[in-house]
């Protein structure tokens, strides 16, 4: 969380910084939710995940 409240998260696709409140593109592996900065990302992750996943 940063001093403003956000609780961010990275864009495993592009690095991306993401705020979790706010991401509107978000995808569930394996129990773990990832969030993105676009569309096009979340569409790049979910094609194959494991590739993207950590």
């Amino acid at each position: 969380m940063n001093l403003r409240g956000e609780i961010l998260a990275k864009d495993p696709i592009c690095d991306m910084t993401v705020d979790e409140k706010t991401a509107k593109f978000k995808s569930d592996y394996k129990g773990k939710t990832y969030y993105f900065c676009s569309s096009a990302c979340k569409s790049t992750f979910d094609k194959n995940p494991g590739k993207y996943a950590k």
